[in-house]
């Protein structure tokens, strides 16, 4: 039996390199908050927004679908901020989390995750040799551990490192998700330009 999960969308980021934010960026009609919303909402039974600006904003880009809104304890302060804010506001024992410069998240992959978590702590997909520590799923436990090591750690590889993780090969990932999309960021003007050739749009 597939168990519940919570999604934590991370959408507070300042968005330097992209110079506007990347959550409300258009592909196909509709922002990449509403894409990966749409998109995890099959699968989460619980969407929690990590955000740093005003509350309206994102629920008017929302209005169809149910989810929580959460302020970051230290606005701009990286995605462990976030991850530690939410904590209180989860109601399952498992968690994803993602970000929203993905619109091509395969949502898929929550069930093929949840599968293979077991006992431990977390998944962490590993592409390219380097660790993809968002749009995987992790514990409940394991973000009280993000929440009670927020100040003595700030990066999410320190997190990391004090749990149990699953690594997983971009190899096994392919299975699911064929080009690994899910964990293609776009975080500058250049590869929103990219994105939009992909799909035979202009700006």
């Amino acid at each position: 039996m597939i168990k519940p999960v919570s999604c934590v969308l991370l959408a507070g980021g300042q968005s330097k390199r992209m110079g506007k934010d990347k959550a409300f960026l258009t592909l196909n009609g509709k922002t990449f908050l509403q894409i990966i919303t749409e998109k995890l909402s099959k699968k989460c039974n619980e969407i929690i927004l990590s955000v740093n600006k005003d509350e309206e904003i994102y629920r008017e880009h929302l209005k169809e679908f149910n989810f929580k809104i959460v302020k970051d304890l230290n606005p701009y302060e990286g995605p462990l901020n976030g991850i530690s804010s939410v904590y209180s506001y989860i109601s399952n024992d498992f968690v994803f989390i993602a970000t929203c410069d993905t619109p091509l998240i395969n949502e898929n992959l929550v069930n093929f995750y949840l599968e293979k978590i077991g006992n431990y702590d977390a998944i962490v997909p590993v592409i390219d040799g380097k660790i993809q520590p968002l749009n995987t799923l992790y514990t409940k436990n394991a973000v009280l551990k993000a929440k009670d090591l927020y100040g003595k750690v700030k990066s999410l590889k320190g997190w990391i490192e004090s749990l149990s993780v699953l690594f997983l090969n971009q190899n096994e990932l392919e299975k699911i998700d064929k080009g690994l999309w899910s964990y293609k960021s776009i975080n500058t003007p250049d590869q929103y330009e990219e994105l939009l050739r992909k799909f035979h749009q202009k700006i």
